[in-house]
């Protein structure tokens, strides 16, 4: 507590002190001071609106207008085919743009972590979202890749529990951010949603049944042979090991994803190139024997 006009310059300076040690003051002369969080500019009261909005602090992602022409948007989206909500009513739809929140988050920035409350739904208009979950030792595991278009924590959201996983951007992205009151709506108005909602956790508690099959009882070579094939690459032809044709695996992605050490995923992909099954041409994989791969795949 400051007390007399002397504590309340010392109190001031201390505060000053403590933030640019910190590295997050910047001061724009003839401005107010505005407390920087990485690459991104807002003032308190902004981030103390963002943290009511989302239930909890994160880096705060700049406010942007849709990134598709004013006269496209939400009609003509290039990801409109792939958009979980592109069955909306023209009232309906008038709603979700009036209260949407559309934030751009660089690559490799957290849209949400694990053990965060969901406040609302999140879904991915331009970018790729890496679902992961790591333990204390800096061991990651991850879980799914979404592209535009997609929910992202969707499941937490109904559960009502805290994020199960992190959500990762995996390059500069545009997501959208539905909160609580927006969705009620759209679920009281839109029968549809609940139908394809409900699709679409079917299916993924079937994709997480069959993968966790897969680490029980798939070795190495069946796991990393099935990603291959799970690219569906036309044989002859060489992909860079891309997520709906946009983002590019490491080979230490790719044994997060699959369970692996890198080492593994290394020594498994020559032994792939010495039979035949493969060829590796710099960060591509040319896919030379389709069948003998999905033998590979088949292996228990």
């Amino acid at each position: 507590m400051c007390q007399g006009e002397s504590s309340v310059v010392e109190c001031f300076l201390n505060s000053f002190i403590l933030q640019l040690a910190k590295g997050s003051l910047s001061f724009f002369p003839g401005q107010e001071w505005h407390f920087c969080y990485y690459h991104d500019c807002a003032t308190p009261d902004i981030e103390r609106a963002h943290e009511i909005k989302l239930g909890y602090k994160r880096k705060i992602a700049p406010i942007l207008e849709c990134p598709f022409q004013p006269g496209e948007k939400c009609r003509t989206c290039e990801c409109k085919r792939r958009c979980f909500f592109n069955f909306l009513s023209p009232e309906s739809l008038k709603r979700f743009r009036s209260q949407r929140l559309m934030r751009r988050y660089k690559a490799h920035h957290f849209i949400f972590q694990e053990g965060d409350q969901p406040q609302g739904l999140f879904i991915l208009c331009v970018g790729d979202v890496k679902m992961s979950k790591a333990d204390d030792r800096g061991r990651e595991l991850a879980l799914l890749y979404l592209s535009c278009g997609d929910l992202v924590g969707e499941v937490s959201f109904f559960g009502g529990e805290p994020y199960c996983a992190s959500a990762e951007t995996m390059r500069e992205s545009v997501v959208c951010f539905l909160p609580r009151e927006l969705v009620d709506y759209i679920n009281e108005h839109e029968p549809e949603f609940s139908r394809r909602l409900l699709r679409r956790v079917s299916r993924f508690v079937c994709k997480s049944m069959d993968r966790s099959f897969g680490f029980a009882f798939r070795g190495a070579e069946a796991r990393l042979a099935a990603f291959l094939l799970s690219l569906k690459a036309p044989q002859g032809e060489a992909v860079a090991l891309s997520c709906h044709g946009q983002y590019d695996y490491s080979r230490r992605e790719i044994a997060q994803n699959l369970g692996l050490s890198p080492e593994t995923v290394i020594r498994t992909l020559s032994s792939f190139q010495k039979r035949g099954l493969i060829r590796i041409l710099g960060k591509s994989v040319e896919v030379r024997d389709h069948a003998a791969l999905e033998n590979a795949a088949a292996e228990r």
